[in-house]
């Protein structure tokens, strides 16, 4: 009897020693969960939506014709019959110039080539007598009847013959080549449109001298005629969104002379060379030109006009999609000592000794430091009020959403803000959710 009695005694105080661990353990784990920091976020859900990514550029309207009407030679405006804004005719007169000295050139080369002209009857005429005496004095002496001297004499005088015969002829040639020269330079005071068009720059006045252009100065712009049924927006494309765009795409053009209004457009071409703009290295900014060609116009857009284009470079239907700010990057080593901290601290180890080991892990044999430093792209999943760290992959995005390719399900509550809570946000924290975002939305509605 004494000994069960002490059996039971023995047992009965293992269980009490049992019970007062249990409640010690629950009492510590509720005073450690107390002290732990509480972070209150805001949450959204992963979703599948549509994502549109459009590029956004700056430029002006132009002509897809234009046509910068200049002067081929020097010469002073008489006669200016159109304004601008006029609209004009292909052929049709726009600038007169001086012709009077033009057309004292082109008399003097024209007496020039009547000259070299009757100039060549006249040595044509002599070659045919020095060829005729040339064909007698060969007969001549084939009988014996005249000396060599006389019938070297003879020959020769027939060779210079032939000779001033070529010579007028190309007389008469240069002749016609300065007189073609000169009537086209006085074909040039006449200046017509190429085009039909509308004058869009008128840069002279009658009674202006224009000046012809050089290898080192340009010449006179007198105006500029435009096709305005063709319009296009050349943008600056910044070099990190350029190779995103293709000919083809698709654009919205906004106007700010027609702020409520909106076009159509397309890209038409897409420039190869970038062009560079900023003085200093630290303010250059390289842009590469995109043209796009407005399929819709209004009477009331303008050459010059400030434009913006919005490109839509990629759509993605039905995907899954977060909001952009919910995307941070963490350092992966901290991420993996975290995880291996709160499984030990699930399984009862303890945080300090787990958190030895595993700095003792990432180092080597020899002592080296651990491996670089290398940043995970992910977002913060929240599940039993706690915050875990999710590697994502990322696809297109828009101005507020972001494509996930992987690592995220539909239905996923994750933390999008604030701002100040995602860049202090650890791997396991604590959080408490104030807001959705889907609330917020429905407030400001």
């Amino acid at each position: 009897m004494n000994n069960n009695n002490k059996k039971k005694s023995r047992k009965k105080w293992i269980f009490i020693s049992a019970g007062v661990v249990v409640v010690l353990v629950i009492v510590l784990a509720n005073v450690m969960k107390s002290d732990e920091k509480v972070l209150q976020v805001t949450t959204g859900k992963v979703k599948k939506g549509d994502i549109t990514s459009i590029v956004t550029a700056t430029g002006k309207v132009k002509a897809r014709t234009e046509i910068k009407i200049s002067a081929n030679v020097v010469a002073k405006i008489v006669k200016l019959p159109v304004r601008e804004g006029d609209r004009v005719t292909k052929d049709q007169l726009l600038v007169q110039l001086d012709p009077d000295r033009y057309q004292a050139s082109v008399d003097q080369s024209q007496a020039q080539m009547s000259s070299a002209k009757a100039q060549l009857e006249l040595v044509r005429a002599q070659n045919e007598e020095a060829r005729l005496a040339f064909e007698r004095s060969l007969k001549m002496h084939e009988g014996k009847l005249i000396s060599d001297e006389a019938f070297d004499a003879t020959r020769t005088r027939y060779d210079v013959a032939r000779a001033q015969l070529n010579s007028a002829q190309h007389s008469v040639e240069s002749a016609e080549a300065s007189l073609r020269e000169a009537q086209n330079q006085f074909d040039y005071t006449t200046i017509t449109s190429p085009i039909d068009g509308i004058v869009t720059a008128l840069n002279t006045e009658e009674g202006e001298i224009v000046m012809m252009g050089t290898m080192n100065n340009p010449g006179t712009v007198i105006m500029t005629v435009s096709d305005l049924s063709e319009i296009e927006v050349e943008v600056d494309v910044d070099e990190t969104d350029v190779a995103n765009v293709a000919l083809g795409q698709s654009v919205k053009v906004s106007l700010d002379a027609l702020p409520d209004t909106s076009f159509k457009g397309a890209v038409s071409e897409v420039g190869n060379s970038g062009r560079t703009s900023g003085y200093s290295t630290q303010d250059q900014v390289t842009n590469f030109p995109v043209t796009v060609l407005m399929k819709e116009t209004a009477s009331s857009i303008r050459p010059g006009m400030s434009a913006t284009c919005d490109i839509t470079t990629n759509e993605r239907k039905d995907i899954l999609e977060i909001s952009i700010g919910a995307v941070v990057l963490r350092d992966e080593k901290d991420i993996r000592e975290k995880e291996k901290a709160r499984k030990a601290a699930t399984e009862g180890v303890k945080a300090t000794e787990t958190k030895d080991s595993v700095t003792a892990a990432d180092k080597d044999t020899t002592g080296n430091k651990a491996e670089k430093k290398k940043e995970l792209e992910g977002v913060f999943v929240v599940r039993d009020g706690r915050a875990y760290f999710a590697q994502v992959k990322t696809g297109v995005a828009d101005q507020q959403n972001l494509e996930v390719v992987s690592g995220l399900q539909d239905g996923d509550e994750i933390v999008t803000g604030s701002f100040k809570v995602l860049r202090e946000l650890g791997h396991g924290d604590r959080v408490k959710v104030g807001k959705t975002s889907e609330s917020k939305e429905q407030e400001k509605k």
